[in-house]
């Protein structure tokens, strides 16, 4: 009778209760799970290519194959809602308009440093760091199929004055804090690429402050099935710890 409320709530959804094994298959990865973008105002500059592979008549190749992981967790009721727990983590559950089931969790952080010099110099860094586990699939009676996903982005962004005084320079230096050169480079006549830097008697950006931004995302996704078991209560602790990994 507890969970009537919620089984009136959710209609004549399957509530999926209970214990689970699931088989997660892992693939090798194709290198399109990340990509990094770079902004920026800095005059002529711009991001290296990527270095020459060589021999175009020389083709290379790899792949991998992994037995699936193998882990178990369980899904209880939570008020109103659902919780996945794995282990030591736990993942709140929703469920869709269309009848399935997403368990996620996000977690962030941000922050930021500056420094101003009263002669004029400016500088700023912040950054914002978040990274998502994403459980989304359907229950059809004591099995379920579904996507694990682990999505993850880094973004950092310095802004920084393009030239400062001589006073200023005693303490910011006679070139920037922003890592311009870590990223991006100036193409010389002779074709030779150097690394870009915000020098303090140069104006080395398109506006009165250089600006500088970096974003990281990773994306993965793969196959997840279970099976309910039927464990229950204290007999299902022992399966906290249990399972194998993809692989050997």
């Amino acid at each position: 009778m507890a969970r009537m409320p919620l089984l009136l709530l959710l209609g004549c959804a399957t509530v999926p209760w209970g214990t689970w094994a699931f088989t997660l298959a892992v693939t090798q990865p194709t290198g399109d799970e990340c990509t990094t973008t770079v902004t920026h105002n800095f005059t002529g500059a711009h991001v290296p290519e990527a270095a020459d592979a060589g021999d175009e008549d020389w083709t290379t190749s790899e792949s991998a194959e992994y037995s699936p992981m193998l882990f178990f967790g369980r899904i209880e009721e939570v008020g109103q809602g659902s919780m996945l727990i794995v282990g030591s983590e736990a993942f709140p559950g929703t469920h869709n308009e269309d009848g399935s089931w997403t368990f996620a969790w996000e977690g962030t952080n941000a922050g930021a440093d500056a420094a101003t010099h009263a002669s004029g110099y400016d500088y700023s860094h912040t950054y914002e760091t978040s990274a998502t586990v994403r459980v989304k699939g359907s229950f059809n009676n004591e099995t379920f199929a579904g996507t694990y996903a682990d999505e993850s982005t880094d973004v950092d962004k310095w802004e920084e004055s393009d030239t400062w005084s001589d006073e200023a320079a005693a303490y910011a230096g006679e070139n920037g804090d922003a890592p311009a050169g870590s990223y991006l480079v100036l193409t010389d006549g002779a074709g030779v690429d150097y690394a870009a830097n915000n020098a303090r008697g140069a104006y080395d950006c398109d506006a009165a402050g250089c600006t500088l931004q970096v974003e990281a995302a990773c994306a993965y996704a793969y196959e997840l099935a279970g099976q309910l078991t039927s464990f229950e209560g204290n007999e299902s602790a022992w399966t906290e710890d249990a399972g194998q990994p993809a692989g050997l």
